[in-house]
């Protein structure tokens, strides 16, 4: 019966050795985030579907739900995550908006 116990104790550790080793794989090859901010111009709004659809410098669209004070025209600064892809931004999702002014001139 000792014995029994003692290979139930070594298949143990080993479990408990692979799934940290799982844990710490993961970890150390999870791709970084970078948080980068973002200034783009309301182009339309959608009161009916909560939706302000804006267009950064280069013409990439983004939406982001709340319409509520934004008027077409307005400035705002995103806080974007780049989701562990910097070559892609076609994968960016928008953290953070927050008015930047509207243009007078």
């Amino acid at each position: 019966m000792k014995k029994f116990f003692g290979w139930l104790s070594l298949v143990l550790w080993i479990l408990v050795a692979a799934m940290l080793g799982g844990m710490i794989n993961q970890w150390i090859n999870e791709p970084k985030h970078e948080i980068y901010p973002l200034t783009v111009q309301v182009v339309e709004l959608d009161r009916e579907g909560d939706i302000v659809t804006c267009v950064d410098g280069a013409g990439n669209g983004w939406e982001f739900y709340g319409v509520e004070d934004w008027q077409v025209g307005d400035f705002a600064s995103l806080l974007m995550d780049d989701n562990g892809t910097p070559e892609n931004i076609y994968d960016d999702v928008i953290t953070m908006a927050h008015y930047a002014g509207i243009f007078e001139g």
